[in-house]
Parts: C-alpha cells; structure tokens; sequence
C-alpha cells in the first residue's frame, strides 16, 4: 500500500488536491492523470481517482491525512505545474521526474525532470481525521 499526495504548483502557494492511502505506486494511476496538460483536467481525473480509492479530497472540514507536516514523507507525490502543462512526480520527497519515462521502464536517472526536489506547502495543523466521535470531537488516530 503506497501513499500519495496531489498538487497543482510547487511551493507555499501550491493547491493540494488530495490524498490516497493505498494504491499511489505511478503504476496504479491511470495514465490520462499523467499526460495531462490542462489544469482543470488534472484536478477533476485526480478527484475522481481519490474518490474511488476512498482517499480524502482537500476541503475546509477535512484536511491533510498524515502525521507529518509535507509531502517530503509520503511515497509518491504528483505535481502539476502550470507553467510547464506538465503532471511531475516525486518519491519521498526527491528530485522531480517524468512518470511517464517511468512507467516506460526508464531508470530514475534517465527520467529525472533535471528540476531538482519539489518544494511542498508546510500542512501544519490541518490534520483529517478518518472518523468523528458520537460527541463530535476527533479520533484521535489519523489515517
């Protein structure tokens, strides 16, 4: 069971669209994900996806799923930047490459984006919490 988070942009103004807890490997997303050059596109596939995969879909009643504050942790991150109309990808935080080269059977090496770490928003204090108590208050267990 891999993790995954999803981005539009890079940096403390990127939109995080998502998380799933289970199946973010680049080899279980659907490839019209990846070779996405239109924004809105992207977020809508990407809902969906998180959707059927019973992740958590950023809104203001419930937010990041993880114990620790970035995407520097989580298994696999995917990045859509704008200015590029490209969908990138990140392991644990490392350099930015093409999941398409990837998924082709490239090495990391050949399918580094040559763009260096994604820099990812600081999720400080907005912690998703998988259920509710009867009284309304958090578990106190993230997913």
């Amino acid at each position: 069971m891999e993790k995954a988070d999803f981005y539009v942009g890079m940096g403390s103004n990127a939109d995080w669209i998502g998380s799933v807890e289970k199946c973010g490997e680049v080899w279980a997303l659907d490839t019209t994900i990846l070779i996405q050059v239109n924004k809105t596109m992207y977020e809508e596939l990407v809902i969906e996806y998180i959707k059927f995969y019973k992740g958590i879909v950023a809104n203001h009643v419930c937010q990041w799923p993880w114990e620790w504050t970035d995407s520097r942790m989580t298994n696999y991150s995917y990045i859509f930047i704008p200015e590029h109309e490209k969908v990138y990808m990140s392991i644990e935080g490392g350099d930015l490459m093409d999941p398409i080269k990837v998924i082709q059977g490239e090495s990391i090496i050949e399918a580094n984006a040559m763009l260096g770490p994604p820099i990812f928003p600081l999720m400080v204090d907005q912690i998703c919490y998988e259920d509710m108590e009867s009284d309304g208050y958090p578990l106190t267990t993230p997913l």
